[in-house]
């Protein structure tokens, strides 16, 4: 019995290396997704500015050419203002006119006031582009670092395996199945120490006749708490 311990033991510390290994392998991906998600936030604010330059640019041309036109009504009216034969019908189109020209103020106002929009607009997205090239470098960095770490994870896992196919055979079938079973239920701890009375996995206090059992060496004693394999060390327990 205290063999198939020994064993068991180093199984589980090849196990929860594993186990270690395998979790920090699957964060990786985790990493670089969060990574990515900041380079995507980066490019829908560029996408945004540039959208908002180009809905600025177009609303300026429309203005251009309203004043383009009012300015051509105005001067077209001006020319028929001396044909006109009453004075009624003269005061009414020259204040049509009058009425055309501050109109006309008004949008001159406002195309210049929209270079500036313009300006303003350019120069944010110059700099949401310089933002998302830095972006763009550190996920690069990242994802590099990152293969080179998952890479470095494989070589170990691997490693691992080859010793655990040099443990796994000193453990008898009934006993591996056991502990397997309670490796995956409990996330990698299947083998635990007593702490004084409790159990060094979910720190439940144990019966006396559970202690005697794993200090006995006789069978194999699981926790009725959290069913991990119980065993005797006199760095960790006291009775």
């Amino acid at each position: 019995m205290a063999d198939l311990i020994d064993s068991l033991k180093q199984l589980q510390e090849v196990d929860g290396e594993l186990y270690r290994l395998r979790r920090a392998r699957e964060d990786r991906p985790l990493e670089l997704k969060a990574v990515r998600a900041k380079q995507a936030a980066a490019e829908a604010r560029v996408k945004a500015a540039e959208d908002r330059v180009r809905t600025l640019q177009l609303k300026h041309k429309e203005r251009e050419g309203d004043l383009q036109a009012k300015e051509g009504t105005v001067r077209k009216l001006q020319g028929q203002l001396f044909q006109l034969k009453t004075n009624k019908d003269y005061t009414t189109m020259q204040h049509e006119i009058n009425t055309l020209k501050a109109d006309n103020s008004l949008l001159e106002e406002q195309i210049l006031k929209s270079f500036d929009e313009i300006e303003q607009a350019n120069k944010a997205k110059q700099q949401e582009q310089q933002a998302l090239v830095k972006e763009q470098e550190a996920f690069k960095k990242e994802e590099a670092r990152i293969q080179q770490e998952q890479q470095a994870i494989d070589v170990q896992i691997a490693e691992l395996d080859a010793k655990r196919q040099t443990v796994a055979p000193h453990v008898p079938r009934e006993a591996l199945t056991t502990y397997e079973r309670v490796l995956d239920l409990r996330e990698g701890v299947a083998l635990v120490p007593l702490l004084k009375d409790a159990c060094g996995g979910c720190f439940r206090r144990l019966p006396p006749q559970v202690i005697n059992q794993v200090f006995l060496k006789a069978k194999l004693t699981t926790c009725e708490q959290c069913n991990r394999i119980l065993y005797f060390d006199e760095a960790h327990s006291t009775l």
